[in-house]
């Protein structure tokens, strides 16, 4: 074999003058606070060395297999360009991009946008280290295109040599590559790459200490690695040679991670901060590429870590109570997996416990691989035996030695136990083949050759008629060199295989080649080098096609399709299948959970962690109505997209090209990730217009006590126009793939400068003209000051308001208003004392203080009260004229309705809840009846004239007046429970109801006008009666039954549909002679009585289900949601908003909601 002469030499060698690298052995932490129970003194250091970073300077250079991938970047290097700011180079040439200058690098190009979608992290264990700066000097120099000359001045340039994600087919045949190959692999020049160490060594200072890379190329690359920062390591001298205990002091403090618990702690906030600080959206891989660690024994099987919980377990415990120190290999690990990474054992030791591998199996697309990178000799060997067994040959001797002078090898010098878990790799290596092959390996420390690693292998054989066949090789390389491909490519396939959530084992027998002893859910496979290739080619192809499939049956290759609502039957939706534009402010809100303090000192105080999540009213009201659905969720894992209640919503807000806004961004479409119905184009088309824009951020602590503390940055929002806004919404309006705009939502105008007064006016009469029929506008109020009205004892005129600078002008363009309590007290002074004793005297001073509104112009204003629940009051019928979407039922009414009651031990958090409130609202505006009628699967079904009002009947009385009853035993349908007020419409005759009917009368006079009494009493009579009587009804009702049929296909009138109401949004439908004799109109007035439509008609049997199924309700159709269940529906929304267990929920069945708002018209008590 020809020697391996790939090693790089230094214009200036002296390997005696330069000591060994700085390999890590542990972890660190620098998460901007993210930990328990210190606050970390390097923060500062850690967040202002990269303060640059959020800005737009950052990038890299597609390989030339994946264009599709430019700019798709999470890493930030600092702004100024290191290569030209470098020192003199060899031949005083510095390096230059590959097209020559004046072309500018991606650090200078203003027009360059990096991204975050499919991004990747990756963070190594031992930064510091030979591998470590290895892997990022060469990713800093692809991404840059990097050009230098050699130590013979030969022209060199950036590549990615030994990577096989990243190469592309080469020769007639192809094989090598697979950049052009598979879909989806990332870019690894656009990988946001740091870790750990436990030396304070700069990473350039390091990489030219390390003697590895041609001094051009480190001189080119040193001063942006010196600006990178580094975590520091978690440190136990028991895990490492005595030859690293001198230089390690970058590492945590024994108060700082006084155990393993703590220690895990730290790790786990520091891969958070890690990818929140790098806007990293892609898979996170942690690589362990420290010092070798001696085996350890709670690692073996029956040592305690077996199980998932088992591990978990010894993490809680102290070290006396364990009976040992855990490795910081596996505490690293343990963080990795908890926080969704996949990790990577680069190492010897045994760190890959059936623990881990549990844990791993438990989140989809986490995987724990290894053991140790199969680089050189190792590699070569399982090659050589594989060829050598391909000729029909037995091996029956391997013997090899290598040396080299790396800083692993001087910490193997130094530790037994690290150098036995060393061998016991190098000799596993062929145990799955049935040959007893006698393999030995000899290792020696050479300090002089540092990293420039020798081995010499003898293979000897049996071949025909026993003979011996014998073969040498010999090998000269880098050792980091040959490393790094195999820490790009692990950190690669594994975004890759995560991305598609492929299985934990079939991923770890794919990635078996990169290892010398795979282990975890490889352990057994085939050592061969070429077999475990083919497994890698056949797991990543297959994984390709199902992704393709999966977007196949989606309906339009790459893209998701939505499922539209008429696709799915549906009793109640939003006409025309209307989006809603959410507007106004938005930032990303950054909580600290279990914050202390809060009171104002100086004190250093504590939270446990940290979520960002959309915050402002954008964010807050697009949660609620993307995940508002139209049924339970259908398969994800088939693509299955849910029909959604809002067809499309559309977040109009200012931000900025930076890490926060590309946060938010991927934040808004993640809330629509049941219905795929959230539409951020509109937003990014304006952020590419403003190139100084910022994207707000709130730091909100969320206090033990359930306080809520703000710190806020506005940002662009101080600068978000009434033109750009416009110009947004005309946008949308003019894209037909986006549907009609139903409705407008604003919010928080007293936090937006630039939209008050006129300007607001403006916005909403601008909306109202690319609505469809006008649509309905809403305004959402947040951060109203204590003005002078709040202080006074008169309540604020009609006049004053009109001239409010904020709002006046804007009022008689809003159709739903919502504030609460403080913010009606603050605008218009009444006064509202919050006592039992003054509940009543609060409810005048509220409803006068809301009538200063609608005078005003505003059509519906709604208060909410926090834990005294809603008031909503509407306008006359004039004012409603204005506004055709809005139903027409609501003219005059008021209603008030007290708060849920949670059940007890509930965890809240109310950030949001007036938002989704709001959303709430508004949606239930908007629906209206489709005129058909769908069987439900639950026991209790109601049919309620109070919970829906026909628009162009008189508004029904806002009180609430109806309870729902299971059906009787022997009925072929449930009792209908009705208003006492005459309706001309009624549905369906049943025999209850038509014995409801005959007794109601008498009913009425002794129960003294109860209701509940009355249909109480009626079902208890019905339950009673013998079943010769209840069959007598069933005869009567058959007989009208087909009299009404009869009459409904001669007569023109009753065959015509029911008229739509005109000044309402509505579903055109017409119905036949022969549906009509399913859903009739009987006409009967009998002592008060108006018998209502059955919303949900289930028969005795199977076969009358199937009949009644999707049946047409010609009555229904069209009408709205009266004011009582709209705020019920409202509010039950805000209830599942706040409660933490379904806050994150990514969708809330419609039907299920509006189910429980129409039966308890007087308010729910429980979710």
């Amino acid at each position: 074999m020809a020697s391996n002469n790939s090693h790089n030499m230094f214009a200036t060698p002296s390997p005696s003058n330069v000591p060994g690298g700085a390999v890590g052995s542990g972890i660190g932490t620098g998460s901007g606070g993210m930990f328990s129970p210190e606050v970390r003194t390097d923060l500062a250091d850690f967040g202002s060395a990269r303060s640059t970073g959020s800005g737009s300077n950052a990038g890299g250079t597609p390989r030339s297999g994946n264009p599709q991938q430019q700019n798709v970047t999470p890493y930030r290097p600092r702004n100024t360009n290191s290569v030209n700011n470098s020192s003199s180079f060899a031949n005083n040439n510095p390096p230059t991009t590959t097209a020559g200058s004046p072309k500018p690098t991606l650090l200078t190009d203003a027009t360059h946008r990096p991204k975050t979608h499919g991004s990747l992290g990756l963070l190594i264990v031992g930064l510091g280290g030979a591998n470590g700066t290895t892997t990022l000097a060469g990713i800093l120099a692809n991404r840059h295109a990097l050009q230098w000359h050699g130590p013979q001045g030969q022209p060199m340039s950036a590549n990615y040599n030994g990577c096989i994600t990243q190469l592309r087919q080469r020769g007639v045949h192809g094989g090598v590559g697979y950049a052009d190959r598979i879909r989806g692999l990332a870019d690894a020049s656009m990988a946001a790459v740091g870790g750990w160490d436990i030396r304070p060594t700069k990473l350039g200072d390091a990489l030219l200490r390390h003697e590895i890379l041609d001094y051009d190329l480190v001189r080119a690359v040193r001063d942006e690695m010196n600006d990178t920062k580094v975590f520091r390591g978690y440190y136990d001298p028991r895990f490492i040679g005595s030859s690293q205990h001198a230089e390690a002091t970058y590492t945590l403090t024994d108060r700082e991670a006084p155990t393993a618990s703590e220690a895990l702690k730290s790790v786990r906030a520091d891969i958070r901060y890690f990818k929140w600080r790098n806007g990293v959206v892609g898979h996170t891989t942690v690589i362990w590429s420290a010092s070798v660690e001696p085996n350890c024994p709670f690692c073996v099987e029956g040592g305690g870590c077996d199980t998932a919980l088992g591990l978990l377990q010894l993490m809680e415990l102290s070290e006396e109570e364990r009976g040992g120190p855990l490795p910081p290999s596996l505490i690293y690990a343990t963080a990795a997996v908890l926080e969704g990474c996949s990790f990577v054992n680069g190492g010897s030791q045994n760190t890959l416990c059936g623990g881990l591998a549990e844990l791993a199996r438990q989140q989809r697309g986490v995987y724990c691989l290894g053991t140790d990178f199969k680089a050189g000799q190792t590699k070569f060997k399982t090659a050589a035996i594989e060829y050598i067994r391909t000729m029909g040959l037995t091996p029956k001797v391997v013997a090899s030695s290598n040396h080299l002078g790396n800083n692993d090898m001087r910490n193997l010098a130094t530790a037994d136990e690290a150098r036995m878990a060393k061998l016991r790799v190098k000799h596993d290596i062929f145990a799955p083949w049935e040959e007893d092959i006698d393999h030995k390996v000899s290792v020696m420390f050479t300090p002089y050759i540092n990293d420039e690693k020798r081995d010499f292998v003898e293979y000897t054989s049996l071949g025909f008629l026993g003979q011996t066949h014998t073969m040498v090789t010999y090998t000269r390389a880098s050792d980091s060199v040959l490393c790094v491909p195999l820490m790009i490519d692990a950190a690669v396939w594994c975004d890759y295989f995560s991305n598609r959530s492929w299985p934990y084992e079939d991923v770890a027998k794919a990635l078996a080649y990169l290892f010398k002893v795979p282990e975890g859910g490889a352990k057994g496979v085939d050592p061969g080098f070429f077999k475990q290739m083919q497994m890698l080619d056949s797991q990543a192809l297959a994984a390709d096609r199902a992704s393709m499939a999966k977007k196949k049956d989606s309906g339009r290759g790459g893209r998701k399709v939505r499922i539209r609502a008429e696709e799915k039957t549906t009793e109640w939706a939003i006409p025309h299948d209307a989006g809603i534009v959410c507007a106004g402010l938005a930032c990303v809100d950054m909580q600290l959970n279990d914050s202390t303090g809060g009171d104002g000192g100086e004190a250093i105080e504590s939270f446990r962690g940290e979520k960002s999540i959309g915050g402002g009213s954008v964010s807050m009201a697009c949660k609620t109505l993307a995940r508002l659905t139209h049924g339970e969720p259908l398969d994800a894992e088939y693509m299955q997209v849910t029909p959604p209640a809002v067809n499309t919503v559309i977040p109009l807000c200012k931000i900025g090209k930076d890490n926060t806004g590309d946060k938010l961004v991927v934040l808004l479409e993640d809330c629509g990730s049941a219905c795929r119905n959230v539409s951020t184009k509109f937003m990014k088309s304006e952020r590419d217009r403003d190139e100084d824009a910022r994207t707000a951020l709130a730091v909100l602590p969320i206090y033990q006590d359930g306080r809520r503390g703000c710190f806020f940055d506005a940002a662009s929002n101080a600068t978000f126009s009434p033109d750009q806004l416009i110009g947004m919404m005309t946008d949308a309006a003019s894209v037909s793939d986006s549907g009609p705009i139903g409705a407008f939502l604003f919010g928080y105008p007293h936090l937006l400068p630039m939209m008050q007064g006129d300007e607001l006016a403006q916005i909403f009469s601008k909306a109202r003209t690319l609505m469809d029929d006008g649509g309905v506008t809403a305004l959402d109020l947040n951060g109203v000051p204590e003005t002078d009205f709040s202080r006074r004892t008169t309540l604020r005129s009609v006049a004053d308001l009109q001239a409010d600078p904020v709002l006046g002008p804007a009022l008689p363009y809003v159709d739903i208003l919502h504030m609460n309590e403080d913010e009606l007290v603050n605008l218009t002074g009444c006064q509202i004392e919050g006592t039992d004793a003054s509940q009543l005297e609060d409810e005048f001073n509220i409803a006068s203080a809301v009538s200063v509104f609608l005078m005003s112009g505003v059509a519906v204003v709604a208060v909410t009260r926090g834990k005294r629940g809603c008031f909503i009051s509407c306008n006359d019928m004039e004012r409603f004229e204005k506004s055709k979407a809005l139903p027409s039922s609501w003219v005059d009414c008021t209603t008030k309705l007290e708060s849920l009651e949670l059940p007890p031990g509930t965890r809240i958090n109310t950030n949001g809840a007036g938002d989704s409130f709001t959303s709430g609202l508004l949606v239930a505006a908007l629906l209206r009846h489709t005129g058909l009628t769908v069987p439900t699967d639950h026991s209790i079904q109601s049919s309620i004239q109070g919970a829906y009002s026909s628009d162009d009947a008189t508004p029904l009385s806002p009180t609430p007046s109806a309870v729902s009853f299971s059906s009787p035993t022997g009925a072929s349908q449930q009792p209908a429970l009705t208003s006492p007020s005459p309706s001309k419409y009624q549905g369906k005759m049943t025999p209850y109801r038509m014995y409801m009917k005959e007794h109601y009368v008498g009913l009425k006079a002794q129960c003294d006008d109860d209701k509940r009494a009355i249909f109480s009493k009626c079902h208890e009579m019905w339950e009673n009666e013998p079943d010769h009587v209840k069959d007598q009804y069933a005869r009567k009702v058959d007989e009208e039954a087909s009299a009404a049929a009869m009459l409904e296909a001669t007569s023109s009138d009753d065959r015509s549909a029911v008229s739509e109401n005109d000044t309402e949004t509505s579903f055109s439908r017409t119905f036949d002679a022969a549906t009509a004799a399913g859903a009739y109109l009987a006409r009967h007035e009998d002592g008060g009585v108006a018998a209502t439509p059955s919303i949900v008609p289930r028969g005795n049997s199977a076969e009358d289900d199937g009949e009644l199924a999707h049946s047409p309700n010609r009555f229904m159709a069209n009408r709205a949601l009266n004011l009582e269940s709209a705020a019920q529906f409202a509010t039950l929304v805000a209830a599942y908003h706040i409660d933490v267990s379904t806050r994150d929920s990514d969708h809330l069945d419609l039907s299920s909601f509006l189910e429980r708002s129409m039966i308890v018209p007087d308010g729910l008590q429980e979710i």
